[in-house]
């Protein structure tokens, strides 16, 4: 097991630099949409030296990973990322010092941690418990609104070859991709958040 997860990390940071982040048509119903999304999200993840996870999926079906990415458009932006190796997880905290509606800027926070074994299971369980593989990966546009600001609560996940992402904008607080995005921060990360900064 412990090899395993040695590799999965391994592979993780050799696909740090993947030009491809997202699979087609997986975040947008047209293909001029879903390029805007993942050139805005890709951006960001390059900037703060995250691998590909669909690359990964694809790659390597041992790999377990979760990964949410907090674009607020004026604010800091964070991404954090938990890759379960045996009966652990690592915890990778990163912030950039630029804003998540515009360019990312440098590196600023780049932390790891290994999670318990309770920690860790106790995660995985509520992530299956909230029936995440059977979320609609976007949402719809409500009719006559135009979101001009916001956040994007942007959440991925790998597991036995197969990936999923889920992408929101704003979410209300009982929507799981909120609880999941709070839960990696605020929980398990320990970023220090505002009430007003959360949104």
């Amino acid at each position: 097991m412990r090899a395993a997860g040695l590799a999965i990390i391994g592979c993780l940071s050799a696909c740090a630099f993947s030009a491809e982040y997202f699979p087609p048509a997986s975040l947008g119903d047209t293909p001029r949409e879903h390029q805007f999304q993942s050139d805005w999200y890709s951006k960001h993840l390059s900037a703060l030296h995250e691998p590909s996870l669909w690359l990964e999926s694809l790659q390597n079906p041992a790999a377990e990973v979760y990964r949410f990415l907090w674009l607020r458009s004026f604010h800091h932006p964070i991404v954090v990322r938990l890759v379960v190796s045996g009966e652990t997880g690592l915890l990778t905290a990163k912030e950039a010092n630029g804003q998540g509606g515009y360019q990312p800027g440098r590196l600023i926070r780049d932390t790891t941690v290994r999670l318990s074994k309770q920690q860790t299971q106790w995660f995985r369980d509520w992530f299956e418990n909230i029936g995440f593989w059977k979320l609609p990966s976007r949402q719809e546009a409500e009719k006559d609104v135009l979101t001009l600001d916001g956040a994007a609560w942007v959440a991925e996940a790998v597991k036995g070859g197969r990936y999923k992402i889920v992408d929101r904008t704003s979410p209300p607080a009982e929507d799981p991709i909120h609880w999941i995005g709070t839960t990696l921060m605020i929980d398990l990360a320990h970023f220090r958040l505002l009430y007003q900064e959360v949104y």
